[in-house]
């Protein structure tokens, strides 16, 4: 299996050859050969090789796109829309020339940016094969007081059985004295891909952002894709950060979450909502660093699974010596609706400072059939009272959209996709 991996490696090496002009970019495929060297068959990568090693791995320039298929698929809100198309940002459709943000497209990966963390084999593909750039500027120069949310959409479509485009991107995000919206929103077809995402969010002095992302089903089909979504932030002096993810398992989800504290007064809140069922598996990596004081931190991260899917969860808190005064609080709560679904929960703290308040905590369990016996006793019929239950426990997560549109679409998608009544509207 590793000589077919170098092999298809190297066959889009050639295929992309082209655009190698920078120094950056070689070192970067040669970091991305030591590695795969040495940690080819780790456990959280066995899958992914796997799925390469069964298939042709093909170069992605080439394939076209369903417009009516993707226009059907998106949220019905006023935004500024970005759409990335088959492992390109599409120029036509987006709205890169807007009052609203300055959108610059690098046409070769020779930006230079210093990690905090260990990179993967996800980073190393994006880095290596990603073919443009894009940068993002949000700040309060043209002091526009109302700035229509910029939506980042994620569509691929298009390819032949036994075939596999891989779909990399690379993405840079810089926001400034300024509060705003960004939804990132991964559309997932019923075609075989691989969708890999990098993103730097560098969240400067004084700012406020609101940010989502999520997974759907097109039409809720059964998906054969793999999405690997790598995201670092970095957060300065008095920063308001609020992530909310809310992910429907298509076979593979990986997603690296890394936050850096660079700042004083500075505070996160992350929710995240994890849907997995068949027998799909979701990987999430999450790593938090404070290392300035009087910042806060607070997670809760909500997981349900179905038949025989996997979600894995590992979460790292550390607080440095500096960051004295350090308010860090890590939750989890998991739902299995069935006997051979399964739940791996890994929560770490790292803590080097005494002058600090932290908190973790782990929920595992299943609905309480008791409680659907009182219910049913109240006149409430059982799938009704199931999916109260079931929603219930979501529902607190799902009130931290904003927007009243994406939040009725996403109940309506939770709802097919659980098999359960949506009657969030009678209450």
């Amino acid at each position: 299996m590793k000589n077919n991996i170098y092999n298809k490696l190297k066959n889009l090496y050639k295929l992309n050859k082209k655009y190698f002009y920078y120094k950056k970019t070689k070192n970067d495929l040669y970091k991305l050969k030591n590695f795969l060297k040495k940690e080819l068959l780790r456990d959280n990568q066995k899958l992914l090789f796997k799925y390469l090693n069964n298939n042709l791995l093909i170069n992605s320039k080439s394939l076209p796109i369903n417009n009516n298929k993707l226009f059907k698929s998106l949220f019905p809100i006023d935004a500024i829309i970005l759409f990335f198309i088959n492992g390109k940002i599409d120029k036509n459709l987006s709205n890169i020339n807007n009052k609203y943000y300055n959108i610059h497209i690098n046409l070769y990966n020779d930006i230079h940016y210093s990690n905090f963390f260990k990179k993967d084999i996800y980073h190393y593909l994006s880095e290596s094969f990603t073919k443009e750039n894009v940068i993002i500027n949000i700040n309060n120069i043209k002091k526009i007081k109302f700035k229509k949310p910029l939506y980042i959409v994620y569509f691929n479509d298009k390819n032949k059985k036994n075939e596999i485009a891989i779909f990399n991107y690379r993405n840079f995000i810089y926001i400034k004295n300024t509060f705003s919206t960004i939804i990132e929103h991964h559309i997932n077809t019923d075609k075989s891909y691989i969708n890999n995402i990098y993103n730097t969010f560098i969240i400067d002095n004084n700012s406020k952002l609101e940010h989502y992302t999520f997974i759907t089903n097109y039409n809720n089909n059964n998906n054969n894709n793999f999405c690997s979504i790598s995201n670092e932030f970095i957060l300065y002096d008095n920063v308001l950060y609020k992530k909310e993810d809310i992910l429907m398992s298509n076979q593979y989800i990986n997603q690296n979450n890394n936050f850096c504290f660079l700042g004083e007064k500075t505070k996160l809140i992350y929710n995240s909502l994890l849907f997995s069922k068949n027998s799909n598996i979701i990987n999430v990596n999450n790593y938090l660093e404070h290392n300035k004081k009087n910042s806060c931190s607070v997670q809760l991260h909500k997981t349900i699974t179905l038949d025989q899917s996997i979600i894995n969860l590992i979460g790292l808190l550390k607080i440095n010596k500096y960051a004295m005064k350090t308010n860090g609080q890590l939750n989890y709560s998991s739902l299995l609706l069935n006997k051979l679904s399964r739940v791996n929960i890994q929560p770490n703290l790292d803590i080097l400072n005494d002058n600090v308040k932290c908190t973790h905590s782990v929920f595992t369990g299943r609905i309480d059939y008791n409680q659907i016996f009182f219910l049913k006793t109240r006149g409430i019929s059982f799938k009704k009272a199931y999916s109260l239950l079931l929603m219930s426990f979501i529902l607190d997560s799902l009130n931290e959209i904003s927007n009243n549109i994406i939040k009725n679409e996403i109940l309506k998608k939770i709802s097919f996709y659980l098999s359960v009544e949506n009657f969030i509207n009678e209450f």
